[in-house]
């Protein structure tokens, strides 16, 4: 019986994650939408990003935010 515990375990961790993807994809999609001219450079370091981590919108949209922390845009 307590088999059957790990597998419902992993499918849960696998839902969650997936869902973390979706979140992250959402953000990224709305962010990449805007058109505001001022913002440009915020959306080209995000394609960057999604780019070098491809599979991984959650690690992209990680590291474009500490990007422009470091660099000082709020």
């Amino acid at each position: 019986m307590h088999g059957d515990r790990q597998p419902t375990r992993n499918i849960c961790a696998e839902v969650a994650h997936l869902g973390l993807q979706l979140q992250a994809m959402e953000i990224i999609d709305e962010i990449l939408s805007g058109t505001e001219p001022c913002e440009a450079d915020v959306r080209s370091s995000l394609t960057w990003h999604v780019e070098h981590n491809p599979g991984q919108p959650q690690r992209a949209l990680l590291m474009h935010m500490l990007n422009l922390r470091r660099s000082g845009h709020s």
